[in-house]
């Protein structure tokens, strides 16, 4: 079996968790075989993308999480603060693998969606705030003018549950875009 078939199906089967995985690091891998696989990965789109840098927050694009260990290297990779808008609409979501970052780095969640139930469930006192927003535009201004300084804003949906990556990325970038 040859590199490129390799590569195909480490993308195919773990695409959204090895995006989460900085390629740069997995090119310094002491294993040649392993780094000539991972020296071919495309960059996956709406996966940790820088947006923009205004005023003193940094945006992240990282609709391609779609799961909670996506998210949770997302998080682990972003330094300092963190403003975290995530999908809401997934009773079915267990977010207790965030917990322990999430309660280091996120100062604050927006949550865009139907139903943030879980969301709260799951921070609630953990995060010193939890703000409902009706539209990604809400969540984006929110986010720009929240009194929460040099934070980095990410969004990383953690569930499936009605998310599209590229619907849902573009949108966020397009609202980050007209700030």
């Amino acid at each position: 079996m040859g590199i490129e078939t390799i590569t195909r199906e480490i993308t195919a089967r773990n695409h959204t968790s090895l995006a989460s995985v900085d390629r740069a690091q997995l090119v310094k891998m002491r294993n040649q075989g392993l780094r000539d696989c991972f020296r071919h990965l495309e960059d996956i789109p709406h996966k940790m993308e820088f947006v923009a840098r205004i005023q003193d927050k940094c945006f992240i694009d990282d609709a391609a999480s779609r799961n909670v260990n996506a998210t949770w290297y997302a998080l682990e990779l972003t330094e300092g603060a963190v403003i975290w808008i995530a999908n809401g609409g997934s009773a079915n979501t267990d977010y207790s693998k965030l917990k322990p970052i999430v309660g280091q780095k996120v100062k604050m969640i927006l949550c865009v969606g139907d139903d943030s139930t879980a969301l709260h469930e799951a921070f609630d006192g953990l995060v010193p705030a939890i703000v409902d927003c009706p539209s990604m535009e809400y969540a984006v201004n929110r986010a720009l003018y929240s009194n929460i300084e040099t934070a980095t804003v990410i969004y990383s949906p953690a569930t499936e549950d009605g998310c599209n990556a590229q619907t849902d990325g573009a949108a966020f970038r397009r609202e980050v875009c007209e700030l």
